[in-house]
């Protein structure tokens, strides 16, 4: 007798979880090039003409680098799972996996 799982189980191809893989991979490097344009267009460190406004402008360059160096993370992470995955295997995935 086959026991029922509660929740939701999917069977994916390995072809599918690449090419999602290489999407969330794509947006996150391109979220990284966006934010490292906004990085170069704030002030220099320490160069602040407006005084009380270099506060800001430090927190927004400290925001921005923690920011570029979380998504190039997830990244280099994608990037191993998805050479890791076998294109023709097929994956059961919950929907915890999906999230």
């Amino acid at each position: 007798m086959k026991v029922q799982e509660p929740g939701v189980h999917l069977e994916v191809p390995g072809r599918a979880l690449i090419a999602q893989a290489s999407e969330r991979i794509k947006w996150h490097r391109q979220m990284a090039d966006t934010m490292r344009r906004e990085l170069k267009g704030t002030l220099p460190r320490g160069d602040s003409e407006a005084g009380g406004a270099d506060w800001k402008e430090q927190a927004r360059r400290t925001d921005l680098e923690v920011r570029i160096s979380d998504h190039l993370e997830y990244a280099r992470f994608l990037s191993f799972v998805k050479e890791s995955i076998v294109r023709t295997r097929r994956y059961r995935l919950a929907l915890s996996d999906l999230t």
